[in-house]
């Protein structure tokens, strides 16, 4: 059976629900904790709320207080974001389950919602319900609760909360309003606005995604992308180098493997990678390295045959 082609692209227009941040995202609040940083931490860029369980109680409810009150003072005056309801048609009609995950608090999503005009999905994430964001467990528990798997679910947030909670989570990741961050090279795409978002989901087309960027921004690594994609990586399962090997391939934009017998992993196999946990050991080899390509590379694959591929010259390998 001919094997289907894999592309280094993925297009949020077919995955399968979106997570959304709150605040920035649907619900423009404006909101500005940089006088509490100032009166807490003296201006440090810290993280509010898990910095609350840092401080000694009387000054740890005071800081919970001054960050509640910012945030309903935020919601009072909140308008949507443009693009926002737009955004929520699209969803809908297209029939793609959505979420909200937020660090707000619960009473400045709903007051915000009721001022701004804007639906709340069925399910709301928000800080008074931990785990928060960065944790990942807080968009598996979404994805979970939207019956999609993390893999097939993105996350469209405005702040680096939102992208590096979606790498952990493996996740999905847009970024949209912020076109001067300096976080951007976190998440999969950018889009300057909401709106510019929208319209692209009209008339999507496929994208590059986050681990092969490295690749694509040379000269010329777009087209070497889609050569890769014809080529495939053998390797017997024996090989000790074989974990490292495949990783390493993957990491230059390689997306088929050919593993050759069915052996389980060995302890040589394991001590070649650092950081892999020992619960794999004999385990077999094609499942240790499917998790692993799945955490890093989840477009790569192992493929059954190399009938419909090339196989990967030396001078590729060595590179």
């Amino acid at each position: 059976m001919l094997q289907q082609r894999r592309s280094h692209h993925w297009n949020p227009a077919l995955c399968r629900a979106f997570v959304l941040d709150w605040d920035g995202v649907l619900a423009e609040t404006k909101l500005n904790f940089s006088p509490i940083r100032e009166k807490y931490f003296q201006g440090r860029f810290v993280p509010l709320f898990e910095a609350i369980a840092t401080l000694p109680q009387p000054l740890a409810e005071e800081l919970s207080k001054d960050i509640y009150d910012v945030e309903m003072a935020g919601a009072a005056d909140a308008k949507p974001v443009p693009g926002a309801l737009e955004l929520l048609n699209w969803l809908e009609s297209n029939n793609i389950p959505w979420c909200v995950v937020s660090r707000n608090c619960a009473d400045s999503i709903l007051l915000a919602a009721q001022r701004a005009n804007l639906p709340l999905p069925p399910l709301l994430f928000s800080r008074d319900t931990p785990p928060v964001k960065p944790a990942p467990e807080a968009l598996w528990r979404a994805a979970e609760a939207l019956d999609v798997p993390a893999a097939d679910c993105v996350m469209i947030g405005d702040f680096l909360y939102d992208l590096v909670g979606a790498r952990r989570a493996g996740m999905r990741a847009l970024l949209v309003q912020r076109p001067q961050a300096e976080w951007k090279h976190w998440a999969d795409a950018t889009f300057d606005t909401l709106t510019e978002f929208v319209e692209y989901l009209r008339a999507p087309t496929p994208l590059v995604p986050w681990e092969y960027h490295h690749i694509a921004s040379q000269e010329g690594g777009e087209t070497a992308l889609e050569l890769l994609g014809k080529y495939v990586f053998s390797i017997s399962s024996s090989s000790i180098d074989i974990l490292p090997l495949c990783l390493e391939q993957a990491s230059k934009g390689v997306l088929n493997f050919f593993i050759e017998g069915e052996g389980t992993l060995t302890a040589e196999q394991w001590f070649n990678l650092a950081g892999l946990s020992p619960v794999w050991l004999d385990q077999p080899v094609k499942e240790v390295l499917c998790h692993l390509l799945h955490a890093r590379y989840p477009l790569a694959r192992l493929v059954d045959d190399t009938d419909d591929f090339l196989l990967l010259p030396e001078t590729v390998m060595v590179q």
